[in-house]
């Protein structure tokens, strides 16, 4: 789990070698990797149609929807320029491009189980150790969109009778439905 709250752009860039930069890149830098990211999907996503092919029961469209943004900026976050120019990171586009950004984020954090799609063992370790970086980010994604990234978690616990996972109250929320030991100040 993750260890601290992720802050958006406060990891390193990477370059291919996988060497570490002390300093958060620009959010420049941030938006023109997602900007390739995001026009490298959509020519993938189109040329799929195109084709007719889908390797996925589930519609997808052409552009990134907002949830896939949200995960290629974590990625561009993460990895810089290196997720556009490693060739390591094709599969990374790739699965994003077929499946969505929130299959990737399932796939990376929860394993084969939360997709409906098996994809094997292997694909699931090896984007695992490939992201393995970015699993913070990710986490801090389905904290804050839970009922995007756990959807499928939802239905089942419904079903065994337990309530969804939701967001977390902010913390003026919080305080003002405490109860008070007298209950005098409870509207604070």
């Amino acid at each position: 789990m993750m260890k601290g709250t992720y802050k958006p752009n406060d990891s390193t860039n990477h370059a291919s070698s996988g060497a570490r930069a002390s300093e958060a890149m620009p959010d420049g830098a941030v938006a023109r990797i997602v900007s390739k990211l995001e026009n490298i999907v959509t020519l993938m996503r189109q040329t799929t149609m195109q084709r007719g092919c889908s390797s996925s029961h589930i519609h997808i469209p052409a552009a990134p929807s907002r949830m896939d943004m949200a995960i290629l900026i974590a990625l561009a976050e993460t990895y810089g320029q290196a997720i556009v120019e490693d060739p390591c990171f094709y599969p990374v586009i790739s699965f994003v491009a077929e499946r969505g950004g929130v299959a990737l984020v399932q796939q990376v954090l929860f394993g084969d189980s939360m997709n409906s799609i098996p994809s094997g063992t292997a694909c699931n370790d090896a984007l695992s150790s490939l992201l393995e970086e970015a699993r913070p980010a990710f986490e801090f994604l389905c904290g804050t969109w839970p009922e995007a990234f756990m959807a499928q978690a939802n239905t089942a616990l419904r079903r065994l009778g337990f309530s969804a996972v939701t967001r977390r109250m902010k913390t003026r929320q919080t305080r003002s439905i405490r109860p008070t030991d007298d209950g005098a100040n409870a509207a604070r």
